[in-house]
């Protein structure tokens, strides 16, 4: 209990005596780090780090988000700026100097800083004045070549060469790059002149769709320029007068557009009439056979009269161009029908037997063999087209699924014929067999199915059907005498039918669907049994009638509510049927969106599928205008779905071209292009789709292909790079653990080392700045060590030539040759210690 009394007052319970206790603590003792780690008291935590100068345990703080953070910072910049000892550790955390802008450009102009640190502070400036002085004044050739990449002064750059070039290479050939962008800027700046002046000249001459070819040219050559020009500025008076000169003939363009397209809807209606002209032979050069003769002698009728009657363009020239157009489609139209008149005719022909064998095979009637006999000899008749389309094949197939089911019909119905007729006979027998064994019942029974089912039978032979009738006739007499024997019995039945009526009525828990089967099995039953007596009933009908109505009321109820909601739903689709209807009359097909709106009528028809069902009676009609209106809109829908088709028919052309760039990048560019043309509007069948996708995707996957491996085999370079400027760190860094006497002729090879390390370019930015800061500590450390032991070669030379200065004074030479040799000893100190040699002693200086 009494050891805390003895504890030093930086570790006191009480934070204010703490707090106290720091100014005795060392700077960067292990007891002010412990309390500025780990003190449970915030503030002296703060305080603390304000003494602190261990620049891990800042740096380690520094790293937080809080107050401590934050002061850590603070401290750390505080101590930067007068301590260098910890430079290296300064590199990690630049970003934090980078907030003190005057500390930056202290670290930047202080020769005593480390190199690696010195370089980001000379990255971040922009001081003109501070980077020359660095360029020009610096002893790291480094730090100069990095200072003089970041000038942007022409002037300085100019005078940088004369003072700097010859001593530094690596300088002069960054001055001399650097020159060079400025000749390619003054370049741009011409070539962007010459262009303003050529789009101010647009406008003026009337020939405009020459000069809106020029104009486009122009503006892609601007943005092709300005592209290529990348971070070069393009001069805001050039830039505003291309843009000015831009709007002034946008402007002409845009009066001279005005004044054509107030003719347009004139000239739009003669256009429309050509591209029906041009839709139909289109038509009847590739699928002839979806026409009649008589729709083509309609249009063509329709057409003609139209054509007469449009109203006429007030520009003559333009008329009679269009005129002349017209009657060449028309005469071409005229050729093409008569051409295909026979074949089209031929056509009809194998519709129309087609549509007989389809319809009778869907009538009910029972077939005859002479009728399907006298189908296939029509068939075979008609002269076949010499077309040879998927619809002469698609007819084939039709009429010849159609006889095989009317034969497979008739074969069954006459197996069906004989089937009941044997049963038919077979009734017979049993009816006369139970007539001898006084089965009464069951011989009137027989007697009435048999008689309703020969009357039923048709197509059954003439004596066949004779005999099956004498034999009932002869039955006749003993079965409506036993009929009298059965009325007895079937009043029991009705009185039974009655009861269960009274408790169908009387049960609320049957469903309205089984209620209404139980109460129609009621009445069937009661026919029957009025088919078998029909005799006085009346009494025991009213009964039975007034308890099975009563309980069918709730079933009556309920079909009630869903012929209410067949309703519903027949408005429904009413509405669906006139929004499509008002879709197709009043949508401009000339301007219309056309993706928007194929989703439009794709969701109405999915509407249609989501209504309810109708009544039997309304179905056809309300189903027949459906179609009527789909089929109105497909007709604008098939114009442009072959519009689009074969205009990404012209892209998959493009893009099979591909292959023939060699060009990679130029091949990419243009597969993008491509990619970003393909626009389905209205899709094409699926199969159709997919065929023409597959042909337009092989020739661009292919160029990605080939841009995948390029970039493979550059990266493959480029780790190749990498490599070797490890190596060349590796070598440099081997030189400086040689002997004195090894090192000497070593050094020599650090210029070229230097040379072909900057050589390797195009490395990336992160691996490139390790691989810098490694070369350059290394290289910084061979220049040091080869300037010690060039001066130690110096003082030891000097030595010998004091020695030889004393050997001269008393060797008692004479005057002159004394002073030869002192001149020449002072010559050869004069170049060891490299101080300038007086005027008259210049020229053997240089001998």
């Amino acid at each position: 209990m009494l050891g805390g009394l003895f504890k030093p007052k930086w570790q006191h319970s009480n934070a204010r005596i703490r707090m106290q206790a720091l100014p005795s603590l060392g700077s960067d003792s292990a007891e002010l780090i412990q309390l500025v780690q780990s003190d449970p008291n915030t503030g002296v935590r703060l305080e603390a780090i304000t003494y602190l100068t261990d620049f891990p345990t800042l740096l380690q703080l520094g790293k937080r988000t809080d107050s401590i953070g934050e002061r850590a910072r603070l401290r750390l910049l505080s101590l930067a700026a007068h301590d260098n000892s910890q430079d290296a550790m300064l590199v990690e955390v630049f970003d934090w100097l980078m907030t003190n802008p005057a500390l930056v450009e202290n670290i930047a102009r202080d020769a005593q800083r480390a190199p690696v640190l010195r370089q980001l502070a000379i990255e971040q400036l922009d001081d003109e004045n501070l980077l020359f002085k660095i360029a020009s004044e610096d002893v790291s050739r480094e730090l100069q070549y990095l200072a003089a990449s970041r000038l942007q002064d022409q002037d300085k750059l100019k005078q940088l060469e004369k003072t700097q070039g010859r001593n530094n290479k690596k300088l002069r050939l960054l001055l001399k790059e650097r020159m060079s962008a400025f000749q390619q800027q003054e370049a741009l700046h011409q070539a962007l002149e010459s262009m303003a002046v050529d789009l101010e000249a647009l406008g003026l001459s009337g020939h405009w769709a020459q000069e809106k070819t020029q104009y486009r040219v122009l503006a892609q050559s601007w943005q092709k320029t300005v592209a290529e020009a990348g971070d070069k500025s393009i001069p805001t008076v050039l830039d505003k007068r291309f843009r000015d000169a831009e709007t002034v003939f946008l402007g002409r363009l845009g009066k001279h557009e005005k004044q054509q397209a107030e003719l347009e809807p004139l000239r739009a209606v003669f256009l429309e009439y050509l591209q029906d002209a041009e839709v139909l032979q289109q038509t009847l050069n590739e699928r002839p056979e979806e026409l009649t003769l008589s729709t083509i002698d309609q249009k063509l009728e329709q057409w003609q009269e139209r054509w007469v009657s449009a109203a006429p363009l007030p520009d003559e020239e333009q008329q009679e161009a269009l005129n002349q157009r017209w009657m060449a489609a028309y005469v071409a139209l005229v050729d093409k029908r008569d051409a295909a008149s026979n074949d089209l005719g031929a056509v009809d022909s194998l519709r129309r037997c087609c549509s007989r064998a389809e319809s009778m095979r869907k009538g009910k009637r029972p077939l005859q063999a002479k009728q399907l006999t006298a189908l296939q000899s029509d068939w075979v008749k008609i002269k076949r087209p010499s077309l040879t389309s998927e619809v002469i094949t698609e007819l084939e197939s039709r009429f010849h699924q159609a006889m095989d089911s009317l034969n497979a019909r008739l074969q069954r119905e006459a197996e069906e014929r004989e089937e009941k007729l044997s049963k038919m006979k077979a009734g017979l027998d049993q009816m006369e067999a139970d007539l001898e064994q006084e089965k009464y019942g069951e011989a009137i029974d027989l007697h009435r199915n048999i008689s309703m089912r020969l009357k039923e039978l048709g197509g059954l032979d003439e004596k066949a059907k004779r005999g099956i009738e004498q034999r009932l006739r002869a039955a006749a007499p003993m079965v409506m005498e036993f009929k009298d024997w059965r009325s007895w019995g079937t009043d029991q039945a009705r009185e039974h039918l009655i009861e269960t009526a009274q408790r169908l009525e009387n049960d609320d828990s049957m469903e309205p669907e089984q209620r209404a089967k139980e109460i129609k099995a009621l009445r069937d039953e009661w026919r029957k049994l009025a088919q078998m007596d029909p005799g006085q009933q009346r009494k025991q009908w009213k009964d039975f009638d007034k308890k099975v109505t009563a309980a069918y009321e709730p079933s009556k109820q309920h079909f009630a509510e869903q012929a209410k909601q067949r309703n519903e739903h027949l408005q429904q689709r009413e509405a669906i049927c006139a929004q499509l209807e008002t879709m197709k009359t009043e949508t401009d097909w000339s301007t219309v969106d056309w993706k928007a709106q194929y989703a439009v009528i794709n969701e109405r028809r999915k509407d249609w599928k989501k209504c309810g069902t109708v009544g039997h009676k309304d179905w056809k009609s309300i189903n027949q205008r459906f179609n009527d209106a789909m089929d109105g809109l497909e007709e604008h829908l098939k114009a442009e779905r072959e519009r689009n088709f074969k205009e990404r028919q012209r892209l998959m052309e493009r893009s099979v071209a591909l292959a023939e760039m060699e060009d990679v990048q130029a091949a990419v560019s243009e597969a993008k292009s491509l990619q970003s043309d393909w626009q389905i509007t209205i899709p094409s069948r699926p199969r159709e789709e997919q065929k023409l996708w597959k042909q337009f995707r092989g020739p661009i996957d292919a160029v990605f292909a080939r841009l995948k491996d390029d970039r493979q085999s550059q990266r493959s370079d480029t780790d190749m790079r990498i490599q070797q400027k490890d190596a060349l760190c590796a070598k440099l860094e081997a030189i400086l653990q040689l002997s004195d006497d090894e090192f000497i002729p070593a050094a020599r090879e650090l210029g070229a080392l230097r040379t072909e390390f900057d050589s390797l370019r195009e490395i990336p930015r992160a691996v490139l700045r390790k691989l810098e800061e490694r070369f350059s500590s290394a290289e910084q450390a061979v220049l040091n060590k080869q300037e010690q032991l060039r001066w130690t070669i110096r003082l030891a030379k000097l030595d010998v030539l004091a020695a030889q200065s004393a050997e001269i004074k008393g060797a008692g030479v004479s005057d002159a040759a004394a002073q030869i040799e002192g001149e020449t000893l002072c010559l050869q100190m004069e170049i060891l210690l490299d101080i300038d040699t007086p005027a008259a002693f210049q020229q053997s200086r240089m001998e």
